[in-house]
């Protein structure tokens, strides 16, 4: 479902619904109940849209309720299936909501300040086991707003976070026709969102905007796919600033096995210093890795501290 997912959210009448349809966007976002921003449309005239949809699973609802029974009570009265949990909601509501539902396709808001990096990280780490998905987009402190600001926010805390979390990304936040495919080949997410980036002065859906960020947003996907999908050589060093973050979890298992197959069993794995996130998820691949012997942060000699060296050891079949 999330695979270069392209979501614009904000959708006003059923016209506006069927052009972007018609123009391949993937998901329908309505934002509804909102703390701050003004709602685009009416409960009611939200629900007869949906109904107008032929595939209810393109239609996210977005909205900060913050209790599971009353986000159910939405969604079934609606009718969609997915929603965006925009605002905070306490762990304990998240895990009754899978519980009570556990169909239910949950996308969870990692909404980025100038001061809360720690904090995403941790909330990720928290919820990344129930949600299905995660979106980043940018607060406006001079409003308040969390969403549909028109702001950009900085890219390489979304980037840190796709590398990391083990469930898709969305990209949103002051995307546009204009930057969409830089944000693509920057952030690497899983898929990209739009509001107000792709409106007119009157606040309605541009149809020539929304086709060029289609477009935009298409070909960064398709560029992030060809440059994926290059041969790796099998020499003993995997070097991962040249592929996708995204990769790092299904590459660097494959990339032992392959090595063992040569009979190469010392391997050199360059993940760079930076803030330490890739490394992290290296390092805790290889302590699950029944064919690891050991590992070690290395020395300064051959890649200094950016890289890890591991020991690998034959596992006998029984």
């Amino acid at each position: 479902m999330f695979n270069h997912v392209i979501q614009i959210a904000g959708i006003i009448d059923q016209q506006e619904a069927d052009m972007l349809l018609a123009a391949g966007v993937d998901l329908l976002g309505f934002p509804l109940r909102l703390p701050v921003n003004k709602e685009d449309l009416s409960e009611v005239q939200a629900a007869g849209i949906i109904r107008e949809i032929p595939d209810s699973d393109r239609v996210v609802l977005i909205t900060y309720l913050d209790h599971a029974d009353d986000i159910l009570a939405f969604c079934d009265a609606l009718g969609v299936s997915t929603v965006q949990l925009h605002g905070p909601i306490p762990l304990k509501e998240l895990k009754r909501l899978k519980c009570m539902r556990p169909a239910m396709t949950v996308i969870k808001s990692l909404v980025i300040r100038k001061d809360n990096r720690d904090q995403l990280f941790r909330d990720l780490d928290e919820t990344a086991n129930i949600a299905d998905a995660f979106i980043t987009d940018t607060y406006d402190p001079d409003t308040g707003a969390t969403g549909a600001t028109g702001k950009t926010h900085d890219w390489s805390i979304s980037r840190e976070l796709a590398d990391y979390s083990p469930k898709p990304l969305i990209l949103a936040g002051g995307l546009t026709p204009e930057n969409v495919y830089k944000a693509i080949m920057t952030v690497m997410p899983d898929g990209v969102d739009a509001h107000t980036g792709v409106e007119d002065d009157r606040g309605r859906k541009d149809p020539e905007k929304v086709q060029r960020f289609v477009a935009e947003a298409r070909r960064g996907f398709a560029d992030l796919q060809q440059a994926e999908s290059r041969e790796i050589p099998i020499n003993g060093v995997l070097d991962l600033h040249t592929f996708s973050p995204k990769e790092v979890k299904d590459l660097v298992p494959e990339y032992l096995e392959s090595c063992l197959g040569k009979g190469i069993m010392s391997v050199r794995i360059i993940h760079g210093k930076g803030t330490g996130t890739l490394r992290r998820i290296v390092q805790s691949i290889l302590s699950k890795s029944p064919i690891v012997e050991s590992y070690e942060t290395a020395d300064s000699t051959g890649g200094g501290w950016g890289a890890t060296s591991v020991v690998l050891r034959r596992v006998k079949n029984n």
